[in-house]
């Protein structure tokens, strides 16, 4: 059986308890955790270019609330907040953008920690991968172009070009430029930069080969990326990252309800 996007879809619908199964909510607060408020994420969303406080958020199965939920209390106080071996940021934020220096509209990065040292960036999934999409790139994406990177990056460019993949290569590697342009040009010093690439799986993922296909285009992916210096690459699940907190009394309080939200099985 092939399991599409609207398969999971309409089972987290059904999960979810929603009356006559509703696959919106009247409100965005609605598709809220308990203790994630408006004012934490909504400046930073209208900021950013994918309009995802419109219908999008609306959805059961909304990848930004899933974002949204999953972060905001990383928001209040980001500055205690601990990612491996990285604390003291000073700044967060929800749809922040990187332009690569090409012009267009940035893909917007969903949620960014900033302190004097590094950079932490979360590239967040929740049904994205199980739709397949080619991997493309404007021809603007060349070393004339783009003198500020190395040549892994061009035959990264190269290798994964015209593939069709359920990992969206051609974004990671957009917020890659991105980011490393504005490590680059920064006044300052310039910083580590981690990028995130954290993903939705139901409890029983090893039920559904989409799941294992989308985990074997990452690895290889990861490992590629292990290859240069400029950015270090970090795949984890949803339920990975909530059980980083468990040892930690307010965010494991919070990270359950999250885990009540989200990890079921399909």
């Amino acid at each position: 059986m092939i399991y599409t996007r609207v398969y999971f879809e309409e089972r987290i619908v059904r999960q979810s308890g929603s009356p006559a199964g509703r696959k919106t909510v009247a409100n965005i607060v609605d598709n809220l955790i308990e203790g994630v408020t408006l004012d934490l994420f909504e400046e930073d969303f209208k900021k950013g270019s994918g309009n995802e406080l419109e219908a999008k958020f609306r959805a059961i199965y909304s990848s930004s609330a899933l974002a949204a939920n999953n972060f905001s209390i990383i928001k209040k106080k980001p500055f205690s907040f601990r990612f491996l071996n990285k604390s003291g940021f000073e700044f967060s934020s929800f749809e922040r953008q990187f332009p690569t220096g090409l012009g267009g509209f940035p893909p917007n990065i969903d949620f960014v920690l900033e302190n004097s040292k590094d950079i932490v960036a979360f590239e967040s999934k929740y049904l994205e991968h199980l739709t397949k999409k080619p991997v493309s790139f404007a021809l603007s994406y060349n070393k004339n172009r783009l003198p500020f990177l190395s040549e892994f990056w061009f035959k990264l460019i190269e290798n994964y070009s015209g593939k069709i993949l359920r990992l969206d290569v051609a974004q990671l590697i957009k917020h890659s430029i991105g980011l490393i342009r504005y490590n680059k040009f920064l006044k300052e010093k310039s910083k580590k930069i981690t990028l995130v690439y954290i993903y939705w799986t139901p409890k029983n993922m090893e039920s559904y080969d989409v799941f294992q296909s989308h985990s074997d285009e990452l690895i290889e992916f990861e490992n590629v990326m292990n290859e240069q210096n400029d950015i270090n690459f970090i795949r984890m699940t949803y339920q990975e990252f909530c059980k980083m907190y468990e040892n930690d009394k307010q965010l494991n309080e919070h990270y359950s309800k999250v885990k009540g939200r989200y990890d079921i099985i399909i």
